[in-house]
């Protein structure tokens, strides 16, 4: 992404284009291509707290001193009431890293930001480009406050500094890390706040201004910028950084002898582990974009023996989507698993095994072992955990979901990894114990009845409490895992266990065609309670006809699609139920597996599903995410951006970032979709 003056110029506009970037372990940084932030969400440090996303390090405050004049580095309009005028802001460029090049009175700067992947630390870099020589000052804006709290008008923060020369110890919070910064300038303590801190676009979509915080100012950074002169920022919420990370061997033999030559070493590490994941996910895309047109047969079949790649890095979607996959990676103790989103980075269960499925995609079979690994240790009764606390990050268990989606993706996991051992003597015993479990009912109150369906779980948002209730997407993903627990007890040799499976999956389609199905509306029931049917449509009835083998036959999976088009389906994803303004993108992908499937793969069904899938890309405020949510009226116009770069059509993202939708697109995009050689290589 590169952005110049028709962009920057016009602040509201630089305001809606969002950056992040995700170190790996659930921190991150995060910002807009203007300079200030626009949400609450966001920070320049925001680090991974025993399973919470704490905000350590809003932003920067800068300012250029020239000869005669001095400027400041925030992108604010003139006339702000600025002491200072604003330096000009030529251009912004997401390549891979944020970077800004500024003009203030003839000195050009350029600015990097960058994280280091596995620790919670940042890397703010400056360089001089051209002009006479200038002094920086920079002051950083400290909180303490995890993401899922408002933010703080007050806040008491202890602010005790402990410095040398070139290194800063911050205590912000007894609860919080130490906030440590390594420097090549001049520290000069203060301890000033910053009072009524304003978030023009408040989380959750309301009025602007409303959010408002107080930051205190530890100190001021101060260096000269010339020609041969940069002044480099380090922050992390690890007090021995640099020596994990020459334990680590990521600083190079010898060592590096001055702050500077570090950041470089690790700016070019970060670069090349990039370009290596990067080239390894291509990789794996390839290879099942090629088995998928093959077994596609048609055309497909025939471009799968081309020699040229179906998937190439040169593939700006797939670029964006891996990117976005990429940035929900996190560790939770001594497990890998995915979040819901950054930078909040919560984890919820059934949305992480969902993903696991585009990292099976990808054949990146280590990690998604590694992820259904941790997932089996949390088992209890049969649930995995449907959440994990944002306080203590204990797991939460009660929705059978996540369970449910362990077995969906251990089953494909399984099946295309070929991986025996595992399978044997890790998956299968747990997820038989699951589905034992299930039989027998836990104390959650989860349980098969005696007609093969699923009892239990959450109502849906709107429905009505009753006990027990068997909704219809859980008991679509129910028949799901008996079929996929008779194909892997086959494969481990326990063909009676294979056969009973088989068998309490066809009990369980049978009941569920007799019980659940709406003829009057075309559509399934989403619930059965003791008082009757509940009637209602949502996107997860698709789960009915999107995963392999369809639960419905095909006239009435037919039937449904048809009723999920007319009701549910925008250009950009599947509202939530008929009458809502939550767009969810996510959904497309399983919509987009069914549409392809009733429309026989034609040109016209797979002209129609890139249409979509590039909408909701159009619609991510920066290129390394996919929105989750976006607000969409039922009746009139969306609610728009504020004319950024995605479009005047393009409606407001509610979760700018999403780690499943960005998960179920890629999928879709390798596996369902007829893959064009050229664009591949980025023709």
């Amino acid at each position: 992404m590169r952005l110049g003056q028709d962009v920057l110029s016009d602040p509201a506009r630089a305001l809606a284009v969002d950056w992040l970037l995700a170190n790996g372990i659930g921190g991150s940084s995060s910002g807009t291509a203007a300079g200030p932030l626009a949400r609450s969400d966001q920070g320049l440090l925001v680090a991974a707290a025993r399973g919470r996303a704490i905000a350590l390090l809003l932003r920067l405050d800068e300012r250029v001193s020239g000869e005669n004049d001095a400027f400041d580095l925030d992108g604010a309009p003139r006339g702000s009431g600025r002491a200072r005028p604003p330096a000009r802001l030529e251009e912004f460029r997401l390549d891979p890293w944020p970077v800004w090049t500024w003009n203030a009175g003839g000195t050009v700067i350029e600015k990097l930001v960058f994280v280091v992947s596995g620790h919670d630390a940042v890397i703010v870099s400056y360089r001089h480009l051209s002009g006479p020589a200038a002094h920086l000052a920079a002051s950083p804006l400290c909180v303490a406050r995890a993401l899922g709290e408002p933010p703080r008008q007050g806040a008491a923060l202890l602010g005790e500094i402990r410095g040398i020369p070139g290194r800063v110890h911050i205590e912000l919070a007894p609860e919080a890390p130490t906030l440590t910064l390594w420097h090549n300038g001049t520290f000069l303590p203060a301890r000033v706040w910053l009072r009524g801190l304003r978030y023009p676009a408040p989380r959750g979509g309301g009025p602007a201004g409303e959010e408002r915080e107080d930051a205190l100012v530890p100190g001021h950074v101060e260096g000269l910028l010339a020609p041969g002169r940069s002044l480099q920022l380090v922050f992390a919420a690890e007090e021995g950084l640099f020596k994990a990370l020459a334990a680590e061997e990521r600083l190079g033999a010898p060592p590096p002898r001055t702050l500077a030559e570090c950041v470089a070493v690790l700016d070019s590490g970060e670069r090349a582990r990039l370009a290596r994941w990067m080239r390894v996910a291509v990789e794996g895309a390839d290879f099942t974009a090629r088995q998928a047109a093959a077994a596609h047969g048609g055309p497909s079949a025939e471009s799968a023996r081309r020699r040229e790649p179906l998937v190439g890095e040169g593939e700006p979607v797939a670029a964006r989507l891996l990117t976005a996959l990429r940035a929900g990676l996190a560790r939770r103790g001594h497990r890998r698993t995915f979040v819901a989103g950054m930078p909040r980075a919560e984890e919820r269960g059934a949305e992480a095994l969902m993903a696991v499925q585009a990292v099976v995609t990808l054949r990146g079979f280590d990690l998604a072992r590694e992820i259904l690994r941790g997932y089996v240790e949390y088992l209890d009764e049969g649930l995995a955990p449907e959440a994990f606390d944002a306080a203590d990050g204990r797991p939460r268990y009660g929705d059978p979901a996540a369970s449910l989606w362990l077995v969906t993706a251990g089953d494909l996991y399984a099946r295309r990894s070929g991986d025996a051992a595992f399978l044997a003597e890790v998956l299968h015993p747990a997820l038989e114990g699951v589905m034992q479990a299930f039989r027998q009912g836990t104390r959650h109150g989860v349980r098969a009845a005696a007609d093969g369906l699923l009892a239990g779980g959450r109502p849906r948002p709107g429905a009505p409490e009753a006990a027990p209730t068997k909704r219809a997407d859980l008991n679509a993903l129910w028949y799901h895992a008996l079929v996929a627990m008779a194909q892997l007890s086959r494969l481990v040799g326990r063909k009676e266990s294979g056969a009973f499976y088989l068998a309490w999956a066809r009990q369980q389609q049978s009941r569920f065609l007799e019980a659940f199905w709406d003829a009057e509306r075309e559509s399934l029931f989403e619930a059965l309670t003791e008082a009757g049917p509940v009637r209602g449509l949502s996107p997860g009835q698709l789960l009915a006809v999107s995963l392999p083998p369809p639960l419905l036959p095909p006239e009435r999976g037919e039937a449904l699609l048809a009723t999920i088009e007319r009701d549910l389906l925008t250009p950009w994803g599947l509202r939530e139920s008929p009458d809502s303004e939550r767009v969810s993108t996510a959904w497309l992908g399983a919509f987009i597996v069914a549409y392809l499937r009733a429309h026989r793969r034609d040109a016209e069904s797979q002209a129609r599903a890139r249409g979509w899938l590039e909408a909701v890309l159009r619609a991510a405020p920066h290129a390394g995410s996919v929105p989750g949510v976006l607000l969409v009226p039922v009746n009139g116009p969306a609610r728009l951006t504020a004319g950024g770069p995605a479009g005047p059509d393009t409606p407001r993202p509610l979760e700018p970032a999403s780690t499943l939708a960005a998960a179920e697109l890629l999928r879709v995009w390798i596996e369902e979709l007829e893959r064009d050689p050229a664009a591949a290589q980025g023709a």
